[in-house]
């Protein structure tokens, strides 16, 4: 028999599987973190200030299709989430970026359970078609409020991923190495 042939898969293949699968694990959440911020952000920064304008004969269009679409996405996406976040617990319990993944657990939780719990009575209300235009703002009002406070702590999620990254990798080393 040949050495190796009747085994392919070593100890060392194995662990070079596993440190690449918890890598693929990891990026993911970072991933979705900050495709999550980014929704926030770009919400914030260029969508918000143009509600103002809107009014009881446009909102819909503007709001409602893409609401849809992005609770679709992360109906699918962030239970994928927790999921790589309980991996990336398990793998970093015995390791001083444990509190990484549970930070980032409970920073998840608040704005899934605001968008369950206080922003879809919301969007029930702006499917609807409100035609009352005094509603209409307050129902805007609250719906961007909540949102404001989602990305408030979503930009905590990202910042604790991107801290994990940097710590983890050593990356301050390489970006600013000291002088010898």
């Amino acid at each position: 028999m040949a050495s190796g042939s009747a085994y392919p898969l070593t100890f060392q293949k194995l662990t070079a599987m596993k440190t690449r699968l918890l890598a693929l694990n990891h990026v993911y959440i970072f991933l979705m973190a900050s495709i999550y911020i980014g929704l926030f952000t770009s919400l914030h920064l260029f969508w918000f200030p143009s509600f103002a304008s809107l009014n009881v004969a446009n909102y819909y269009d503007q709001i409602i299709p893409q609401t849809t679409r992005a609770t679709q996405f992360f109906i699918i996406t962030i239970p994928i989430m927790y999921v790589a976040m309980a991996i990336m617990t398990w793998s970093e319990w015995r390791t001083k970026f444990r509190w990484v993944p549970i930070a980032c657990l409970v920073g998840i939780s608040i704005p899934v359970y605001i968008q369950q719990g206080l922003i879809e009575r919301v969007n029930d209300a702006l499917k609807s078609r409100v035609t009352d235009p005094a509603q209409l703002s307050e129902l805007l009002q609250r719906w961007m409020m909540l949102n404001d406070v989602r990305w408030v702590i979503l930009t905590g999620v990202w910042a604790t991923m991107m801290y994990y990254f940097i710590a983890k990798g050593n990356l301050r080393s390489v970006i600013a190495p000291t002088a010898k």
